[in-house]
């Protein structure tokens, strides 16, 4: 999967490896989301972090952030203990490459994780949020990225999402802005319709 271009590639792709076999190893329920998630699930398109949704129970967290300080993340633990849990996100840098840590508090969140797949990226293996979950993550930001991005998880699946549970479960959260339910809709008019 990795070329000049590929997002794959580079300190960005040392940054998910190194990242994904502390996570792997410490048997963390992660799931990557943002453009590198996308990348797996719908177009390539330019990204410089990486995002991952995911749980640690408090006790865990010390040891973790050790494994990946020897990995060559940067981060004080102790302010990345505070952060997780008076924010829960957490910012942690691997030379130049931010990764972002998303705390799945929420039910929906949860179900993310429930339904991230394994995934073979270059020899390593790395869960990774389905389409119809990133579909519901990029309706919660809903920037015009966003909307861009839903087009292209829509066209690069299209007839092959589960629809139905993008809705139900947006439903849930419609009251955010219950104009994305008809934008949503619009763009899904554009693959799924004749």
């Amino acid at each position: 999967m990795s070329s000049p271009e590929s997002p794959f590639a580079g300190e960005l792709f040392e940054a998910l490896k190194g990242m994904a076999e502390v996570l792997n190893l410490k048997s963390t329920d992660y799931a990557l989301i943002g453009g590198l998630g996308l990348a797996i699930r719908g177009p390539l398109r330019s990204t410089r972090d990486v995002d991952l949704l995911l749980t640690v129970n408090q006790i865990d967290l010390p040891p973790l952030l050790d494994d990946l300080k020897e990995r060559g993340f940067s981060l004080d633990v102790l302010d990345c203990i505070r952060q997780w849990r008076d924010d829960h996100l957490l910012e942690i840098y691997f030379g130049q490459i931010r990764v972002d840590w998303l705390k799945a508090n929420l039910p929906i969140f949860q179900e993310i994780l429930r339904r991230a797949k394994w995934e073979d990226i270059d020899g390593n293996s790395i869960r990774v949020g389905d389409a119809e979950s990133l579909i519901i993550l990029k309706l919660i930001a809903f920037r015009p990225r966003d909307q861009e991005d839903i087009r292209g998880i829509l066209g690069a699946n299209s007839a092959a999402l589960d629809l139905d549970w993008v809705r139900e479960e947006w439903a849930k959260l419609e009251k955010l802005d219950p104009s994305r339910t008809e934008a949503f809709e619009q763009l899904v008019e554009q693959f799924y319709q004749s």
